[in-house]
């Protein structure tokens, strides 16, 4: 075949894929921060000729079947709404329901059920790809107790700042707990934050620059209405609101210690909530990022892959098991069949810390 022919053919793949993409590309064009005004305008006319060609229909079929949609959903005030209204029971919210002495948020907190192996508790961990290692292994070593049943659900790309790419509050409700089973699980691990630091855009088309004092009103809008979209009618649930751990210096995912600030701050509102301190089991003793970190048997090991984003299989453990001893406080787990080996495990000094602040010296 000619190679004229040849090159033809590869441009007008190029064309077609671009097309039936379109959609996508400008989503991701209209969230980046400091975007030049000529790119989204660009997407948007692509997009425009895609969506009068409807070549953006196989797409959007494929996106629809993995929870991926245009389409705006109820908010989460109505998800709330609707949840209350079939429950009977009240609106959850970080006010507690308008309380705020310290002695009555106490009274709050979750009691669940003591598990044994014939009678496992129900444990579900799911986020964005960085909730991924880190599922799979807190779920391992879950298991290895014989005191939980796990469920993985981690989705790549997604957040809580893009819900028109997957609406992870709507999933939630619908798919995860549905107040049909509302008691589905009776420990939920999330971890958000490593595709939410970009703009947000708006239904009315808004878009809020990241880390704005706007953007900041909104994201922590989000983060409070999910933590209350997982509270359990009867109060035997508990949720461990994980915070994304630091990122490398030359990775171009920023702003985790600021989302990790918020949901620390969201969480200390709400009793059926514990935020999970990811940062000081990753980084040095300056609380400065770290590939590779020694464990309680002093071997050194890398905790991240390749990206100085996703952790490693070594990485996932030791934060399971941070997760795990958090569990403690809530859960009665002295009838475990293993504990954890000092080669899984964190150094005995490094602790979660008592307050998170909003701006680490030195994070991306």
């Amino acid at each position: 075949m000619p190679a004229g022919v040849v090159l033809l053919i590869v441009i007008g793949a190029l064309i077609i894929a671009m097309l039936v993409s379109a959609d996508s590309t400008l989503r991701k064009s209209e969230g980046k921060p400091h975007n030049a005004a000529w790119r989204t305008e660009l997407a948007q006319r692509v997009a425009s000729v895609s969506d009068f060609l409807h070549l953006t229909s196989p797409r959007r079929g494929i996106d629809s079947a993995m929870g991926r949609s245009d389409e705006k959903g109820p908010s989460l005030d109505e998800l709330l709404a609707q949840q209350a209204a079939v429950t009977g029971a009240a609106v959850a919210t970080g006010e507690a329901g308008g309380t705020t002495d310290s002695t009555e948020l106490a009274a709050l907190k979750p009691v669940i059920r003591t598990p044994t192996p014939d009678s496992p508790l129900r444990i579900w961990v799911g986020g964005d790809s960085v909730s991924q290692v880190y599922g799979q292994q807190l779920v391992k070593s879950a298991e290895a107790t014989g005191l939980f049943k796990g469920t993985l659900d981690g989705r790549v790309s997604t957040g809580l700042a893009v819900p028109s790419y997957f609406n992870w509050p709507l999933h939630l409700a619908k798919d995860v707990v549905p107040v049909t089973e509302p008691n589905q699980f009776d420990v939920m691990v999330t971890l958000f934050g490593a595709n939410d630091g970009q703009n947000i855009q708006m239904d009315d088309g808004t878009v809020l620059q990241r880390f704005s004092p706007e953007w900041y009103t909104e994201y922590q809008n989000r983060v409070g209405k999910t933590m209350d979209l997982l509270k359990s009618p009867t109060n035997d649930r508990i949720v461990l609101w994980t915070a994304p751990p630091p990122m490398g210096p030359t990775t171009r995912t920023h702003g985790m210690d600021r989302i990790g600030w918020i949901g620390w701050t969201e969480a200390q509102k709400r009793p059926w909530v514990h935020f999970v301190d990811t940062w000081p089991f990753f980084s040095d003793s300056n609380l400065q990022f770290q590939h590779s970190l020694p464990n309680a048997d002093g071997t050194v090991r890398g905790m991240r892959q390749k990206d100085d984003i996703h952790f490693s299989d070594v990485g996932g453990t030791r934060l399971g098991w941070v997760a795990l001893d958090d569990l403690k406080a809530y859960i009665d787990l002295s009838a475990s069949k293993t504990q954890p080996k000092p080669s899984e495990i964190a150094p005995p000094d490094i602790k979660e810390r008592s307050e998170v602040p909003e701006n680490m010296p030195g994070a991306v």
